[in-house]
């Protein structure tokens, strides 16, 4: 993965920017106009460092900027595209940015305390995941101390479509698909078939183990197993560098064996605590963020499975 964030060029007129060392991706797709560009980054600094990138390489306008879902690290940069054209995502995205956002009527809207940051981040739910005193707090409050951090804005999309958004341009169709609750609710992917591409964002995390968060395990394995249909050669993930659909299937098996050892420690009787200290999962330890993240997801789809 790139020390720093790099923008990469997958077929003509389509681009993904890589985020450093595992840390967010984006893409842009070049139409007759200007730009379609797929998430905003983190934060503004490198929301303009996108930005500049695409400057450079097209010399275009932004036509659109496209959400893939909700999350900070892919919306926290969009005030800088937001100044020159629309948002668009599927409804629940907004509907979940309006959830967890203060109420108002501006936009973009900035937030500066750590509880909303740390819920747009990871999930309204991690509040009840994390004990208010766990010392497993000290991650998530370095995650977010950088200065880029101290002021956030997010710009709320102003249109927004329900199952699919179909873009006829010339000689490409730019397929927007919602895929139900995934990785967390809104999951769109960006399907460009004469490219056989598709950007697929935190459906996939490639060198890194997943965050659950809000998510419904089940239902972005059966995403997964969707796109493993489609007539693909590059698949973008919201973490990691392009992949193809076998390596895109490794991730997807990891999900399934998670699911399986929960399934399997609450069929046992243990309670959440007992899972969350025990359950292991050996082939994937050596992943970053596993040792920060498995034991929230393990309590997170303990509960999705209404043990008790």
């Amino acid at each position: 993965m790139p020390d720093e964030a790099r923008l990469t060029q997958l077929a003509w007129g389509v681009y993904a920017f890589i985020g450093a060392g595992g840390d967010s991706n984006a893409g842009a797709i070049l139409t007759s106009e200007g730009l379609l560009v797929i998430d905003a980054q983190q934060h503004a600094t490198l929301g303009r460092q996108f930005r500049r990138a695409l400057a450079r390489e097209t010399g275009k306008p932004v036509e659109w900027l496209i959400f893939t879902h909700y999350h900070l690290d892919h919306t926290g940069g969009s005030p800088v595209f937001a100044e020159e054209a629309p948002v668009l995502a599927q409804e629940r995205t907004r509907d979940k940015l309006c959830a967890i956002l203060s109420p108002g009527k501006e936009n973009p809207r900035n937030v500066t305390d750590f509880d909303t940051k740390i819920r747009l981040l990871f999930g309204p739910n991690i509040g009840s995941l994390i004990p208010p005193n766990d010392p497993g707090w000290a991650w998530f409050k370095k995650r977010i101390a950088s200065p880029e951090y101290e002021t956030v804005s997010v710009a709320l999309p102003t249109h927004t479509f329900t199952q699919r958004h179909t873009l006829d341009l010339p000689g490409r169709t730019v397929v927007l698909e919602y895929v139900g609750p995934a990785h967390c609710e809104g999951n769109i992917i960006v399907f460009l078939p004469e490219n056989r591409i598709v950007f697929v964002a935190d459906l996939l995390f490639v060198g890194r183990f997943p965050w659950l968060g809000d998510g419904d395990i089940e239902g972005w394995i059966r995403a997964l197993d969707w796109v493993a249909e489609l007539e693909v050669e590059q698949v973008v993930p919201g973490h990691g560098p392009p992949v193809t659909l076998e390596e895109m299937g490794e991730f997807r098996d990891m999900l399934f064996a998670l699911h399986e050892a929960v399934a399997e420690a609450a069929a046992s009787g243990i309670d959440e605590d007992q899972a969350a200290a025990t359950v292991r999962l050996p082939a994937y330890e050596s992943l970053p963020r596993y040792r920060e993240w498995m034991p929230w997801n393990v309590r997170n789809l303990f509960r999705a499975l209404g043990a008790e």
